[in-house]
């Protein structure tokens, strides 16, 4: 009998999941039903039901019935309903991490095969990172990676710190940069390097004084380097200014001073360090899920991240 090239593509999948997922994993997949996991993994990136449903073009009751069949079958509940939404459990973590590693095998695996070579990297990779390292720090140590595999997608995430643990908990992020490790049960904490923050001014001398610029009225950067100072400093005011790039254009435009890191300040003509006071380090990590196995994009990654990011750093 005759089979279709889908079909062998579906059948060499399934035996490289076999290879790379454990057995009693792959088993539960496979008793699953698909438009199941499918509307548990689209309410999960929508953070809602009626997201979830929209994205799948059906009713949202037809979706919540999914969801609560998956549950059943289960035997657990996978979201936890709450007035400001929903959030997953435990199990649901575990769950969609499962379920993107899943999609990034068979991603990467269907990319060799358009591609005809092996040793290629395909797939979707994202990651999420605060405004002073995504644009100088993430980026620049990826680049090679992406010039050299066309088939490569990335997505990148510029958020607040205090908002990018979320984005790895519900799978927006496979990568998360952060200025403090993520002490949380089955993540790994990479320690790449710091930031070393110190005080700018403009060139010319001419800004306003005693007026510090901040990302947002929580962004306690400007405080915490003043407090490791060794003398008291005078009264102060602050200035909002969102991100680092539009910081940096208040320092120069002479609205107030800022403190950022020296390796974006020695990019920046027109800025120079603001005499004495001490730097601040402040650590910076990359942190992921661990899993019992990586695509060859997400070894990549890690590895490109480990080897340049401290070079940028330093």
């Amino acid at each position: 009998m005759l089979t279709s090239q889908r079909e062998v593509s579906i059948t060499a999948i399934q035996v490289k999941l076999i290879d790379l997922i454990d057995l009693s994993i792959y088993l539960i997949r496979m008793s699953l039903p698909s438009n199941q996991l499918d509307a548990f993994v689209a309410v999960s990136k929508a953070q809602s039901f009626s997201g979830g449903a929209k994205s799948l073009n059906i009713t949202q009751s037809a979706l919540s019935q999914r969801i609560l069949n998956l549950e059943s079958e289960l035997g657990s509940t996978l979201f936890i309903r709450e007035s400001s939404g929903i959030r997953l459990t435990e199990l649901g973590q575990r769950m969609l991490r499962y379920c993107q590693m899943k999609d990034a095998l068979e991603d990467e695996f269907l990319g060799q095969i358009r591609t005809q070579k092996s040793n290629s990297l395909a797939g979707i990779i994202k990651i999420g990172g605060y405004s002073t390292v995504v644009r100088s720090v993430i980026v620049p140590s990826i680049t090679s990676m992406l010039s050299e595999n066309s088939d490569i997608q990335v997505e990148f995430l510029t958020r607040e710190v205090r908002q990018l643990s979320r984005l790895l908990e519900t799978g927006e992020a496979d990568f998360i940069f952060l200025n403090k490790a993520y002490e949380k049960q089955g993540v790994e904490n990479i320690h790449i390097g710091f930031e070393e923050n110190v005080l700018v001014e403009p060139k010319n001398g001419i800004f306003r004084d005693n007026v510090f610029l901040d990302h947002d009225s929580e962004d306690t950067t400007t405080a915490d380097f003043f407090n490791i100072q060794d003398r008291p400093t005078k009264s102060w005011r602050r200035s909002y200014f969102d991100e680092i790039y539009s910081i940096i254009d208040g320092v120069l435009n002479g609205v107030g001073r800022a403190v950022i890191p020296v390796h974006l300040a020695k990019q920046i003509e027109g800025l120079k360090v603001s005499k004495g006071f001490r730097a601040m380090k402040t650590p910076v990590y990359v942190c992921h899920y661990q899993q019992a196995y990586y695509t060859s994009l997400q070894k990549k990654v890690i590895q490109e991240i480990k080897s340049k990011a401290p070079k940028i750093l330093k």
